[in-house]
């Protein structure tokens, strides 16, 4: 039967039972004895520990959980797939060495070293995962597990070396010096609820999203990043990297939060693919050499990200426009706070926003890594109940702050900004966060009304951008490219045409435009350049009925477009599209 122990107890004790013959574990290290006593013993590696076999829930992916001690006496854990061992195991070397074990560099030794491991018999088992994050109802890091493992203990199993948060300073100081300043900054305040975000996303049945703090420099744009790494020790990124890098950092923070730092240090073409990649949750298909598929990476993080451009800034670059899809992935929240002091609002008695970012940075490096394990303690304690308090908090929110008549958009949107309320509150009413009440929800609130004053209505993206591409159109090409045939004789619509040089002045016309009784122009389109240029790059049709929500275009009796009889050309589908297109007065 399995013994069922948790392996990390027995960090401490040196395995000298049931090893392979030949070879002796002692504290200073691993040996090899030759079968001829007169041959001196070989000294194969460093002291360390095989303290449990490990397998996944199938009982494949079969490993060993090693432990060892550099030489400044820090305690390094791993648990490694057998699979490496299947060459020469120059991974396993170098990830050993990399740890602080000596290992001999003598050919015979590294065949030694694998045996060793290979043959070793450890009684203990444990249960193997390949990612961070959620695995039933137990959260897996690095370098713990919390909640219920149904009475097997699981561990990180793999290859390439996982980052791990690091600690420094302590909960109570986090607490009174990095996380009190953020009362009253609302930028502050929503980034670090959204580092408590990231374990909620599989609960709530949210995908990835990420939020984008957009502004001038030296706003204090970073610093909200510092603050987010200092809840769980995280790491902070930047944007500049290749998409199989990208894939794994995203795959790294399963079910946690991502750090991206100058939007700018990336091209459109790689932006524009990653975008869609971090908020679909998945990477590339891969094949092998020996052209079976790889496994693909997959996750669920909330993403932070800084720059002084925007994604449509960046897409433009390369000729490209920004995607409702885009939109709703990568979320943009202007920095600028508008109280003088760029991205705070509360200086908490510094004599400027330069001071107070300094001193944020600081403090955030000096003390971190401690509030995400107590929260990951507290989340898996008791899940259903977690989950009720996250949809009240969300629905809650929404009622407050979604606008009425509000785009499935806008509302995918504002979702996500509940979540991170709802994940601020949470940590607050668990002692975690020492903010006052509604202090993350009115933070989130107050950023969701930026995003929201920012994009100017609460309608498709689609459409609003389609009016926008129409009423551009218009303003263009309205007197060059729409003959006024009835100002000829303005008496009868039926009227004869006007004379055929008056008409020919029209170059590469796009309809026909007519006065009404107030003066204004009323423009008429021909239904091919409707589709083909006007609308390019939209649905015609939506768009067509986008204005006539908004009363800039008269519908048809079955269709978008009208039938009107035009002077010398019979009767002809039209879209007529109303005087007030140039009034800009649509926003909702």
């Amino acid at each position: 039967m399995d013994e069922t122990i948790d392996p990390r107890q027995l960090a401490d004790r040196l395995l000298s039972e049931d090893v392979p013959t030949g070879f002796k574990m002692t504290r200073t290290g691993l040996y090899w004895q030759p079968d001829d006593p007169e041959k001196q013993r070989v000294k194969v590696s460093g002291p360390f520990n095989i303290i449990a076999e490990t397998r996944d829930r199938h009982f494949e992916d079969w490993g060993v959980f090693l432990q060892w001690k550099d030489n400044d006496g820090h305690s390094h854990e791993w648990a490694m797939p057998k699979s490496l061992l299947s060459g020469d195991g120059a991974e396993v070397r170098a990830r050993l060495l990399s740890g602080g074990l000596y290992v001999s560099p003598r050919a015979m030794c590294r065949q030694l070293l694998n045996s060793y491991i290979l043959d070793t018999k450890a009684e203990a088992r444990a249960r193997c995962v390949n990612s961070v994050g959620w695995h039933g109802v137990a959260y897996v890091t690095s370098s713990a597990t919390y909640g219920d493992t149904a009475g097997e203990h699981i561990i990180l199993q793999s290859a390439a070396p996982v980052p791990r948060s690091t600690q420094d300073g302590t909960f109570e100081g986090w607490q009174k010096e990095v996380a009190s300043l953020a009362i009253g900054n609302s930028r502050l305040a929503f980034a670090m609820s959204a580092a408590f975000a990231g374990p909620l996303l599989h609960i709530a049945l949210e995908d990835s999203f990420g939020m984008h703090f957009r502004g001038r420099s030296s706003l204090g744009k970073t610093t909200s990043l510092h603050l987010a790494a200092s809840v769980a020790g995280s790491v902070i990124n930047t944007w500049r990297t290749t998409d199989n890098s990208a894939e794994a950092t995203a795959a790294a923070n399963n079910d946690g939060l991502l750090l991206l730092d100058e939007i700018s240090q990336v091209e459109g073409r790689a932006i524009d693919a990653m975008a869609y990649m971090l908020g679909n949750g998945a990477g590339k298909n891969r094949m092998r050499k020996d052209a079976t598929n790889r496994p693909t990476a997959t996750w669920r993080i909330v993403f932070l990200s800084t720059g002084e451009e925007g994604l449509a800034e960046k897409l433009a670059e390369v000729g490209k426009k920004l995607k409702a899809g885009q939109e709703v992935r990568l979320i943009e929240i202007p920095s600028d706070t508008g109280s003088g002091h760029g991205f705070f609002e509360n200086l908490h008695g510094h004599t400027g926003g330069d001071s107070f970012s300094r001193h944020l940075r600081f403090v955030s490096e000096r003390h971190r890594g401690h509030a995400m394990e107590r929260y990951l303690k507290k989340i898996t304690s008791d899940l259903p109940a977690l989950l009720g308090s996250i949809n009240a908090a969300k629905k809650l929110w929404l009622e407050r702050y979604l606008p009425a008549a509000s785009s499935g958009q806008v509302s995918r949107v504002a979702a996500r900004f509940a979540l991170i309320a709802a994940a601020g509150e949470l940590a607050s009413a668990m002692g975690i966060l020492p903010w006052p009440d509604r202090q993350a929800e009115l933070a989130a609130e107050t950023c969701f009304r930026a995003w929201l004053d920012k994009r100017g209505n609460v309608g498709a993206s689609e459409a609003s951008a389609g009016v926008d591409q129409v009423r551009n159109f218009i303003s263009l090409h309205g007197s060059s490219r729409f003959s006024a045939v009835w100002e000829a004789n303005p008496s009868s619509w039926d009227s004869k045409p006007p004379d055929a040089g008056a008409d020919s002045r029209t170059i590469n016309r796009a309809g026909f435009r007519r006065k009404d009784e107030q003066g204004n122009w009323n423009y008429y389109v021909l239904p091919a350049v409707w589709t083909g240029e006007i609308c390019r790059g939209f649905n015609g049709g939506e768009v067509a009925k986008e204005l006539a929500a908004k009363d800039l275009l008269v519908l048809g009796k079955d269709r978008a477009a009208i039938q009107l009889k035009i002077p010398g050309l019979g009767n002809t589908r039209l879209y007529h599209v109303l005087p007030a297109i140039l009034v800009g007065d649509d926003i909702a």
